[in-house]
């Protein structure tokens, strides 16, 4: 942490700007160096960067996957949980 002084230092060179529900941190030429964001909104923007990174594996393997299918080179579930009892063992 700063020291009380430094803080005030630190503080003072920095600036809040408020636009329209945007709060955005300032440098002290102004330039925006941040976002101050509501803790709903972080988590909707949370879940939506989730949300992206599953559809871009999902496109990435698609037609990987498709390809193994159509060669036959995929185990049924029964198949795939005997293999898992017998790994198990």
């Amino acid at each position: 942490m700063f020291a009380p002084r430094r803080r005030f230092i630190y503080l003072a060179s920095m600036k809040t700007v408020l636009e329209a529900k945007e709060q955005f941190v300032v440098d002290a030429a102004g330039r925006r160096v941040g976002v101050l964001l509501d803790l709903p909104t972080y988590e909707q923007l949370r879940e939506a960067a989730e949300d992206n990174a599953d559809v871009r594996a999902y496109r990435a393997v698609k037609s990987r996957v498709a390809g193994e299918i159509a060669r036959g080179e995929y185990a049924t579930l029964a198949e795939y949980r005997a293999k898992r009892s017998r790994k198990q063992r």
